[in-house]
């Protein structure tokens, strides 16, 4: 508007009455000093609501008023016989309705009344010349003005569009940090719920197996007295209901730390046979006991991936071909297929139909168990496989005739020897009643438990509560085989002090705990590892295995 102003009295100061264009130069600077009175109120007052209504009605007022103002220009600067002066004054309210478009869209009734008031006083100077140029002139003005309102109004829509985006954008980010603060406190708790499980496994591992393993020792010590038929049918009850509770126990276990993610793969090349080794010797006298044959193929591939897991897998499909198999026998073998190495466990079995070949693998399913038969299992072997299998990127294939066995097998990536192949195999084992053992445990049933199996036994044995007891045992004493718990009194330090021993190679860590690094760092150390509950037949053979490799 200033520019509009001064370029107006330049051009008119010399055709113009002085006095009306300093009046109007007044007037003109009063309405510019009424609007910044206007914006510095507002700014003050920040009205809200109805109040708002109020202040658009002022400023509504304001601009008709401002546009009276403007279009007295053609009574004060436009001189008919000097067409410069007409060209200029037109131009510039022309300048003005087109200008204050961008300005005044976002309140339309106040550029309505800004451009209404401005071109029909210029329409009434026309129509008093009566030359119909000038009336033309006039209408034309009023034409333009009417283009300039449907402009404003679709600057005005664009506008209200803009703002309301702007809005709606404001709204999404508010939306969206709301749900990242909701997801980052989603994630804090389920941390901290991971971290809850996992004390909780930790706590379950050691506690609530330490009991049970008193218990199986208790019942194993029970078969050295001299007992009535009746009586050792008792015994050989609480033994299988024992075995139940923990196979219970185990597949639970690991089914809820693979749910919680507490299990880590480690993935390096291993040989497939010392593994073989370890399972051979594991599943044989079970085997054996139900008259079937096991048969573990020789080989001297290597594979890629985390073969503790891997072994795990084997140990679930080996014990469930076992304990659905009732004549033939089982055999696990190696084999070489596009780049990978594919483990099979193959029995001659009753088969699985084609309906059941994919229930098999969820929790507590058992087919052909109907009558839930605690010697079958409790259906959660092959689900732990199948998730296991997940954990290293592969998947348990199945394939199965009824009445003609089945196949279960997994793949791993092939890898390349290492090392120099392992051949398992020791000293044939002696008897024990030269044995010199010491234990190491701090739960006061599972040392008065196994107290009455070894005395049975015959072993010549020590058993210390703390490291402190059993370093003082150690040197007083020479001892064969050496067998700790790993959580005692003073921590988790069962490990620590069997891995310090010199001159003793007969050693075991007993434990609650399935923690794979655990595991790997067992195995680093050379040390047998034996999980609780141990029951006597298997802690007989494992003091056979450690006698035999005393010296």
């Amino acid at each position: 508007m200033p520019i509009v102003a001064i370029s107006l009295i330049a051009m008119a100061w010399s055709y113009a009455d002085h006095g009306h264009i300093i009046a109007w130069t007044l007037v003109t600077l009063a309405t510019q000093l009424g609007r910044a009175g206007l914006y510095i109120a507002y700014r003050r007052r920040k009205p809200q609501g109805p109040e708002l209504k109020r202040w658009a009605f002022g400023y509504t007022v304001y601009m008709f008023i401002t546009g009276i103002v403007w279009g007295a220009t053609a009574f004060i600067f436009l001189v008919p016989n000097v067409p410069i002066t007409v060209a200029l004054t037109f131009c510039g309210m022309y300048s003005l309705g087109a200008g204050s478009i961008a300005v005044n869209a976002y309140h339309l009734p106040s550029y309505y009344a800004f451009v209404a008031s401005m071109f029909v006083t210029a329409l009434i100077m026309t129509l008093r010349m009566g030359d119909m140029g000038f009336v033309i002139l006039g209408l034309g003005s009023i034409g333009f003005a009417v283009m300039t309102i449907l402009f404003a109004r679709l600057q005005s829509r664009i506008m209200r569009e803009s703002i309301a985006i702007r809005f709606e954008n404001i709204k999404i980010l508010a939306e969206m940090k709301e749900a990242r603060d909701e997801a980052e406190a989603a994630r804090r708790q389920a941390e901290a719920a991971n971290l809850s499980k996992s004390q909780f496994l930790a706590a379950a591992s050691h506690d609530l197996r330490q009991p049970l393993h008193a218990l199986s020792l208790f019942s194993g010590a029970l078969g050295n007295f001299r007992l009535g038929e009746e009586e050792t049918a008792v015994v050989r009850h609480i033994q299988s209901n024992i075995a139940a509770m923990e196979g219970l126990f185990n597949g639970l276990l690991d089914l809820s730390r693979l749910e919680a993610g507490a299990v880590r793969k480690v993935v390096r090349p291993f040989a497939v046979r010392p593994m073989f080794d370890r399972l051979d010797r594991f599943f044989t006298p079970l085997a054996s006991e139900k008259g079937l044959s096991l048969r573990l193929v020789p080989t001297g591939l290597w594979a890629l991936g985390d073969e503790i897991l891997a072994e795990q897998i084997l140990m679930n499909l080996i014990a469930n071909a076992l304990r659905y198999t009732r004549e033939g026998g089982v055999v696990i073998g190696a084999r070489r297929q596009d780049g990978r190495i594919v483990f099979q466990v193959s029995d001659s079995g009753e088969g699985i139909a084609e309906p059941d070949r994919k229930r098999i693998f969820e929790e507590f399913v058992q087919i052909g168990n109907q009558e839930r038969d605690r010697r079958k299992g409790l259906g959660l072997g092959l689900a732990i496989s199948a998730r296991t299998a997940a954990l290293l990127d592969t998947r348990i294939d199945l394939r199965s005739a009824p009445g003609k066995g089945s196949r279960f097998g997994f793949g791993l990536p092939r890898a390349e020897a290492a090392l120099p192949e392992m051949t398992g195999g020791s000293r044939p084992a002696g008897p024990l009643g030269g044995l010199r053992l010491l234990v190491v445990d701090d739960d006061q049933a599972v040392r008065e438990a196994l107290a009455l199996l070894l005395k049975g036994w015959g072993v010549d044995f020590t058993i210390a509560d703390g490291i402190d007891a059993a370093k003082a045992a150690l040197a007083g004493s020479a001892f064969d085989v050496v067998i700790s718990d790993y959580r005692l009194r003073e921590g988790p330090v069962g490990l620590d002090f069997l891995t310090g021993l010199d001159g003793v190679k007969g050693r075991a860590l007993v434990t609650g705990d399935v923690d794979p690094d655990l595991l790997r760092s067992v195995e680093a150390a050379g040390v047998m590892l034996v999980h609780k509950p141990v029951d006597p037949a298997r802690l007989r053979a494992m003091l056979n295995h450690l006698a035999s490799v005393k010296t």
